[in-house]
């Protein structure tokens, strides 16, 4: 098991599971390990639990690198677009993900964008900090009787649905799996893109794919728009997209990640006209107990010879 706290990760019960279900070994890894480091750690391992934070990416190369014994990976992860699937799967190597344990904190995260750039709350703090100039607009608008328009109407997308619908929004809907949600109007990406207030993102994406939001997408968007991704940063160019708000064909963009160019886009963040919050959309207690429990429930299972939570090549959550 490679997480940043080791063997503190996990409770005293959650320990036990593990050590029950096969001789189990306990790693610390802060930052990103180096393929040679990771393959060194798992040793001999049949199975592995790994996070995002300690293994970033699982390409064709890194996942070739994995020792011959490797069997099953479970992650600490919903999405899964860090991973080659083929390779793994050409490996004949098992991969579990978490497939619902933060699903109402990232919703409500999204709400909580929405309601910062909307009402921009982190101006109203930054003023009163003094970090930004006394003359900062901190005049807001009010979401009811905006137009929500949700892309990806799963786990989280519909949650964001419904809250949007208490807020006073009418809700409209792209998703190309087909997925219906009561009092949602569903209508295709162009015209989503083309007729509401804010677009939110939660469709899922696959190793290597290219954005939703290119720059024709985003050329769609209302000048007075803003754009709230909670899913994945590739999802949306982002070099289209700062290019757009700082030229104001878009009013904001809430991503919750770091951008990759951070200096492109700083007076754009100075400004609070693009926000971004580290990927932490997930991160509640509430999320974190469940994500545990459930991933030492896939590692114990993928043990016991019975793996859950599995995702194929074919699958994309």
């Amino acid at each position: 098991m490679v997480t940043a706290n080791g063997k503190a990760t996990f409770n005293s019960a959650q320990v036990a599971r593990l050590q029950q279900a096969g001789d189990t070994m306990f790693h610390t890894a802060t930052a990103a390990l180096p393929a040679a480091d990771l393959a060194s750690l798992l040793g001999q391992a049949a199975y592995a639990g790994v996070t995002p934070r300690s293994v970033p990416i699982l390409c064709a190369d890194v996942i070739a690198s994995l020792p011959a014994s490797l069997r099953g990976v479970a992650v600490f992860a919903t999405g899964v677009d860090f991973i080659d699937l083929a390779a793994l799967h050409r490996r004949g190597i098992t991969l579990a993900h978490l497939p619902d344990y933060s699903a109402v904190s990232v919703a409500e995260h999204t709400i909580g964008l929405l309601l910062t750039l909307a009402r921009r709350l982190h101006l109203s703090r930054d003023k009163g900090l003094g970090r930004v100039p006394e003359s900062t607009s901190v005049r807001g608008w009010q979401a009811h009787g905006r137009c929500m328009g949700v892309v990806g109407l799963g786990r989280i997308g519909s949650r964001v649905a419904a809250l949007s619908q208490a807020l006073g929004m009418p809700v409209f809907g792209y998703d190309p799996r087909g997925h219906e949600v009561a009092g949602v109007t569903r209508c295709d990406l162009p015209e989503l893109l083309s007729r509401v207030d804010v677009v939110s993102l939660h469709a899922p994406t696959t190793f290597g794919a290219a954005p939703l939001l290119a720059a024709a997408q985003i050329a769609r968007l209302r000048p007075d728009a803003i754009v709230i991704n909670t899913s994945r940063a590739q999802l949306v160019d982002e070099a289209a997209m700062v290019a757009a708000v700082r030229e104001r064909r878009v009013a904001g963009y809430a991503v919750d990640d770091w951008l990759q160019d951070r200096a492109a886009a700083a007076r754009l963040l100075t400004e609070g006209r693009i926000v971004e919050t580290g990927h932490t959309a997930w991160y509640s207690q509430e999320a974190l107990d469940r994500g545990l429990d459930t991933w030492v429930d896939n590692v114990v299972a993928l043990a016991d010879d019975s793996p859950r939570n599995t995702i194929r090549p074919t699958a994309v959550p």
